[in-house]
Order: structure tokens, then C-alpha cells, then sequence
């Protein structure tokens, strides 16, 4: 799978995925802040039961990490979502690499 192949509706499963297989792991840099795939996770988490309904699955990614990193929410400058593609491709270098080449 590639980043391209990646719709906003993809993003909290492919979260929750990151976050059971490295928790620990850097999903977000942000200035000097980071967040790692559990913190994320639990943030969608808690705003998918707070607000799921209403948002819908391509909002929740987005709005987590707002919460995460609250300049995100006021930045005009597109850092929202530089952060996002940045958050794309590491999801799919997490938990969708591409397979091993058969060559060798």
C-alpha cells in the first residue's frame, strides 16, 4: 500500500494498527513535541466516543491531532497538514510496507 492509496477514512484504523504493533513509536514531530502512536490512538479513541457520530471516520485523525498539538488547530500555514502527509508515510512505512522484492 502506498501513501497515495491512503483515504482520511483509513487513518484511524491505520493508527490503531501503529499503535498495537509499536506503541512506543514516534507518529507525530511537531516543532520540539512529539506524540507516539499510543498517545494517538487514545486521542481518536476518546474523540470517536465522544463525537464519533457527528465527525465521521476521515475527521477523527485530523481533530486528534489538533488536540495533540494545539498550534495545529490555529496554523494558517498548511501545518496541519504537512503533518498529516508526514503521518501518512510513516504509517505506511509501519504498518503497510511494501513486500520483500522476490529477487534477491
Amino acid at each position: 500500500m502506498s501513501a497515495d492509496e491512503i483515504t482520511a477514512e483509513n487513518l484511524p484504523r491505520m493508527v490503531a494498527d501503529a499503535a498495537a504493533c509499536e506503541p512506543d513509536r514516534i507518529a507525530v514531530a511537531h516543532g520540539v513535541d512529539t506524540t507516539t502512536y499510543a498517545r494517538l490512538h487514545d486521542e481518536v479513541v476518546k474523540l470517536d466516543a465522544a463525537m464519533g457520530i457527528l465527525l465521521g471516520k476521515a475527521s477523527l485523525v485530523p481533530i486528534a491531532l489538533a488536540t495533540v498539538f494545539p498550534a495545529l488547530a490555529d496554523s494558517a500555514g498548511g501545518d496541519l497538514r504537512d503533518v498529516l502527509d508526514a503521518l501518512v508515510i510513516d504509517l505506511v512505512d509501519c504498518v503497510a510496507p511494501e513486500p520483500l522484492s522476490a529477487a534477491g
